[in-house]
């Protein structure tokens, strides 16, 4: 499993947990989605560079 495969799987977790909360709970759980995929979409930035110097 790759990191970015852990990091999707994080993401939809979080997103489903929001989807069932309300109020500031359900807007904890979206500021984690969020922060999971701004560190996905680092990781992919990252992982461009090295494939291609």
């Amino acid at each position: 499993m790759q990191v970015s495969d852990i990091l999707r799987c994080a993401s939809a977790t979080a997103y489903e947990t929001g989807d069932n909360l309300d109020g500031l709970k359900r807007d904890l759980a979206f500021s984690v989605v969020h922060l999971i995929n701004m560190a996905k979409a680092e990781l992919e930035r990252s992982l461009e560079c090295v494939q291609n110097p």
